[in-house]
């Protein structure tokens, strides 16, 4: 009975020592090597001999029924629960005392804890932590992992945490609709929180307006095709289409990854009246689009009776933006680039002219005939290339250069989009993405 008692203390407090050791060397060789002595708390002389333990990272989760948050130290995948109570100190970034309940997922924080009972001891944000809220323009580059933001460049890593609605995401699922509040240190992206998503718009029985234009808001205008299912930012809009002189009105609201469906079938008039366009471009080999698309002018182009925003572009050569009014059933036009190195007296001949400019960014694609693009997975899904459907996966189509967006759709289920960057490496691609989550609403 001795002998179990005596050993079994030496034993419970050999088991304590061990667990100690641990927390101070865990995580040590994925951990940045940074001198913090100065910054750190010194939990011990504060509260006696606490033994604690400081460190920062990410805060990805907070219970408030278990008064827990979960913290991921940086540059390292090891995660830490901790609680909270009143006896707790938690700083914001501006230096004012705020409840333990009241942080936020995304947030770099320093944390001084109780090694014994994993009790939180201070909690504040370490001033060389900058922070972009509300982001509504950015774009990431897969190739150098660099994020531009406010017209600089920052690095984010393997161990950036992604975040929505408290919810770690793929970098993938960001979108150009969604805004986003970033947090790093130096250059190093450490957390990217998206504070407000995007849903969909499926347009029903629009006919009559196919090969107009839809506008959302402000700004987004695009072409009317087969099929559409538009991309938009979450919030309240005004949605036209336009087709010649006839216009259709209504009003949406746009719910995060929900699809809004609009049905015109109230609008029946019909656009019978085209022309045959017969475009001379030089030089040769040079892009023409209209309304946002990229067109083959090989050949004539049929388009109904109306207005059409064109833009003409080739590497070299100044672009040419104007305005077709298609009114009668066959013309020529005739458009000439200018070399950029040209002279201004050597001017360009374009008719139509441009009469303005077009209300919508065209962003150049460039398109390898040679090659596709083959979305795999999941079966049956339908499948949205920047806005323009491709068919039911698995499906193949054309494949286009640079960075765009896959959005995939089936009924009963949640929509989700992946922004994708397709290099120009001669070679087919193959998509296969994730089985979509059934809607539950």
């Amino acid at each position: 009975m001795f002998f179990n008692r005596f050993y079994g203390k030496k034993i419970k407090t050999f088991i304590i020592l061990v667990l100690v050791l641990c927390v101070f060397t865990s995580c040590s060789v994925k951990k940045r090597s940074k001198n913090n002595n100065n910054n750190s708390i010194n939990a011990s002389a504060v509260q006696g001999e606490v033994p604690s333990h400081s460190m920062t990272g990410v805060v990805t989760n907070i219970d408030t029924d278990l008064k827990q948050v979960t913290i991921r130290e940086l540059d390292c995948d090891v995660d830490s629960i901790l609680d909270y109570n009143a006896t707790s100190v938690v700083i914001d970034k501006y230096g004012s005392e705020i409840t333990g309940d009241e942080l936020q997922p995304g947030q770099i924080m320093e944390v001084t804890y109780n090694t014994s009972n994993a009790d939180i001891i201070k909690m504040h944000v370490p001033k060389d932590v900058w922070e972009y809220q509300e982001v509504d323009k950015f774009s990431f580059d897969g190739d150098t992992n660099a994020l531009s933001i406010a017209g600089k460049k920052y690095q984010y890593t393997s161990w950036t945490y992604f975040s929505s609605l408290e919810r770690k995401i793929q970098l993938a699922e960001l979108g150009s609709h969604d805004v986003i509040t970033v947090r790093g240190i130096g250059i190093t992206v450490y957390s990217v929180t998206r504070t407000k998503g995007h849903g969909y718009i499926r347009l029903e029985n629009y006919d009559t307006f196919k090969g107009g234009t839809i506008s959302v808001g402000n700004n987004i205008v695009l072409p009317i095709t087969d099929n559409m299912l538009v991309t938009a930012g979450v919030g309240s809009y005004r949605v036209t289409l336009s087709k010649r002189k006839v216009k259709a009105v209504k009003n949406v609201i746009i719910k995060d990854g929900k699809e809004t469906i609009l049905d015109f079938s109230d609008y029946k008039e019909e656009v019978k009246n085209v022309g045959t366009i017969k475009f001379n471009i030089e030089p040769h080999g040079a892009d023409l689009y209209i309304n946002n698309s990229n067109v083959d002018y090989s050949s004539p182009v049929t388009l109904n009776y109306g207005e059409y925003n064109i833009r003409v572009e080739m590497t070299g050569y100044t672009a040419y933006t104007g305005v077709l009014d298609v009114e009668k059933p066959g013309s020529t036009i005739n458009i000439d680039l200018i070399e950029k190195d040209a002279s201004v007296s050597s001017a360009s001949t374009a008719t139509p002219s441009p009469t303005k400019k077009a209300d919508y960014k065209v962003t150049t694609k460039k398109i390898d005939s040679n090659h596709t693009i083959t979305v795999s997975a999941p079966d049956g899904a339908e499948v949205y290339l920047d806005n323009v459907y491709k068919g039911l996966a698995p499906c193949t189509f054309t494949k286009v250069i640079g960075s765009q967006t896959i959005t995939l759709s089936k009924p009963g289920h949640i929509t989700k989009s992946y922004s994708v960057d397709i290099l120009d490496d001669d070679k087919n691609v193959k998509l296969s993405f994730s089985e979509l989550m059934e809607d539950s609403d």
